[in-house]
């Protein structure tokens, strides 16, 4: 069924309009693909640790799923060990994005709301950070994307609901083999069911929800399996980074939270999303992508007054937002909203990109430089590596995550084991996990730590003297590390 909505554009004009658009949004992707060949920038702890991830493929790991594991896999295989291969997917993923919302919002509103859905995704200062470091939240986004795509297809008629909530079901699904947000895709059926029983204006009924279920969990099934087999260990970091038994509640959470979500959308297109989501509460045919947004946010609002909620975890609202958005600006006669509120976001994504070229915020870098963890790493593993052959070292012990990580990235090429010393018996991370450093006689060790003493590894003797490291970070901080050599 054509929708209430839809352009009369002339058809001739639609397809310049269209070619237009596509253009603009591969020469932004090609843009930001070279931004991320070209940076100096380091990879990051969460993305060496991913990358570590992808070179043991399996269906699950200590804190997240697979998919992002299995992304920086083919990629890494493909153009080799590079910083710039871990994150190039980054860039073209959100442009599939980016294509599925136009999609979407053009089945809803017509093709004007179409492009404007796409070159809103493609501007939002989330999309050009996450189109230089890659997350979880990538192919998350895409793949909740395609579900509302599936979705959508049931409300225009374009397919059946007992097909569309097949496939709904398998997206998002699929999306949970990226990041567990996707099972808030369930409440959101859960709730258009609901409300369209309550108001005979039913989109599907309780046998296509069950469907949409069932086809869920197959796609989610291999890291269920997973979790399954190793004491539910995503699970319980889930819950240890919910951390809400550990603080009091306070309103301060809150207003940190929704500050976060004016800097992920941009501050006017976040003010305008919450125009247009009012705006499309009486068009039931618009209805349903409120509840596939408006519980994120509210249970991520209620999450940061009762312990802590980062900005990106709403961000499965954002597709749903950006296509209501579209069709509020694309029913607008004057242009000058679209331009103000897309433009401005162009200009933040513009700053990202140059920040990206550069390596560096220039003259307005904070004292706390954001920039300061994606520094230094690879000067720290040239400055170790004489001292690792000076005592013929077979392992290097670090007592952090983050350094594990990325020694691992820099040592790729090397024989050298990065392990951790897990102290308590708990595994809190993966490298304790699975890199946890058990005592094999006969070898030669690296202890690198920020502390005074060596750890206490037992069968272990420290030689001395140890030697400390200072490793430049950024414009105004050096970090600092104490080397100890050992033989067990």
């Amino acid at each position: 069924m054509a929708s209430a909505f839809a352009s009369s554009h002339n058809p001739a004009s639609d397809q310049t309009h269209d070619w237009l658009i596509g253009g603009a949004l591969l020469i932004i992707t090609l843009l930001r693909s070279a931004a991320v060949i070209t940076t100096p920038l380091e990879l990051g702890v969460d993305e060496a640790q991913y990358w570590l991830w992808s070179q043991t493929p399996d269906f699950g790991y200590f804190s997240k799923p697979p998919l992002i594991a299995w992304i920086i896999g083919v990629a890494h295989w493909i153009f080799g060990h590079h910083t710039w291969a871990v994150r190039l997917p980054a860039c073209w993923i959100h442009l599939i994005t980016a294509l599925l919302l136009w999609r979407v919002a053009s089945w809803l509103y017509g093709q004007q709301a179409g492009r404007l859905a796409a070159l809103i995704w493609i501007s939002l200062p989330a999309t050009g950070l996450g189109s230089f470091l890659i997350s979880t939240d990538t192919p998350l986004l895409a793949l909740w994307s395609a579900g509302l795509l599936a979705v959508c297809g049931i409300a225009t008629r374009r397919l059946s609901s007992p097909v569309g909530m097949g496939l709904a079901g398998l997206a998002f699904g699929a999306a949970m083999l990226a990041k567990f947000a996707a099972i808030y895709a369930i409440i959101g059926l859960m709730l258009i069911y609901l409300r369209g029983h309550m108001t005979r204006q039913k989109l599907f009924d309780w046998r296509d929800l069950v469907i949409a279920l069932l086809a869920f969990g197959l796609a989610a099934s291999p890291n269920i399996i997973w979790n399954f087999a190793n004491e539910f260990s995503t699970v319980r970091h889930l819950g240890d980074n919910a951390n809400i038994t550990q603080q009091s509640a306070s309103m301060a959470g809150v207003w940190q939270f929704i500050g976060g979500q004016f800097a992920v959308a941009g501050p006017v297109v976040l003010l305008f999303m919450m125009i247009a989501t009012i705006t499309h509460w009486h068009d039931h045919k618009s209805r349903w992508l409120i509840w596939m947004s408006a519980p994120v946010l509210a249970l991520m609002i209620i999450q940061s007054y009762l312990g802590e909620a980062n900005a990106n975890w709403a961000m499965t609202a954002f597709p749903a937002l950006t296509i209501l958005l579209a069709g509020w600006l694309g029913k607008m006669q004057n242009r000058h909203y679209r331009i103000f509120s897309i433009g401005i976001n162009f200009g933040l994504s513009l700053m990202i990109l140059l920040v990206t070229i550069a390596g560096s915020m220039g003259p307005f870098t904070p004292q706390s430089d954001p920039l300061r963890r994606l520094r230094g790493w690879q000067r720290l593993a040239t400055d170790i590596a004489p001292h690792i052959a000076a005592h013929d070292a077979a392992v290097i012990i670090a007592d952090r995550r983050a350094t594990a990580s990325l020694l691992s990235w820099h040592f790729y090429h090397s024989d050298l084991k990065i392990l951790v010393h897990d102290d308590d018996g708990i595994p809190s991370n993966h490298f304790e996990a699975n890199h946890s450093w058990s005592p094999q006689a006969g070898r030669r060790l690296i202890a690198l730590t920020g502390g005074n003493v060596p750890p206490a590894l037992p069968g272990v003797r420290w030689l001395m003297p140890t030697s400390t490291i200072q490793s430049t970070i950024s414009q105004n901080k050096q970090r600092q590390f104490k080397m100890y050599r050992g033989i067990e």
